[in-house]
């Protein structure tokens, strides 16, 4: 006995037209996914900027220079504190009174001195150059500086000095 075929010499599979509808809205599809993935990745905010303080210089046994490193992205000022630690106890924050040149506002903690920024470039952004004058410091007294992200409270850098008797 023969066996006699089933399938039929003139049918055909999907049309072409068909097939590549298929295979643009498949595309469509799995583009989107991965875009709604990829999104769902993606970090919220600004990004945090990296940073160094550069030469310190002292003044007198109760003030000190401290200049402004390479900061980058370079920050506005505003978006800026500093804390500024004394023997490792005392804590004091400030923060920018604008993006100009002047004195920082005492936020919280313990008033350790006054604060003012000078922009070199005066381009109302901190940048390389940019300095900080600390003045009314405590004699004998060892400080440490920190620059701080404020919309997040990251530390960019720190660094640490001694003011003489």
């Amino acid at each position: 006995m023969k066996r006699k075929s089933f399938i039929r010499k003139d049918e055909e599979g999907v049309s072409p037209v068909i097939a590549t509808i298929l295979m643009v809205a498949i595309t469509v599809v799995l583009a989107a996914v991965l875009y709604i993935m990829v999104i769902g990745l993606a970090p919220t905010g600004s990004v945090i900027p990296t940073g160094t303080w550069g030469a310190k210089t002292l003044v007198s046994n109760t003030a000190y220079n401290v200049d402004f490193g390479k900061v980058n992205p370079e920050p506005k000022p505003v978006d800026l504190e500093l804390i500024l630690i004394r023997n490792g106890t005392d804590e004091g924050k400030y923060s920018f009174s604008g993006n100009d040149d002047g004195a920082l506002k005492f936020a919280s903690g313990v008033n350790l001195g006054t604060l003012t920024y000078s922009d070199l470039a005066d381009n109302q952004k901190v940048n390389i150059g940019d300095q900080l004058k600390l003045t009314g410091l405590t004699p004998r007294s060892d400080y440490t500086l920190k620059m701080i992200w404020s919309s997040t409270g990251d530390q960019i850098t720190s660094t640490s000095f001694t003011t003489p008797a």
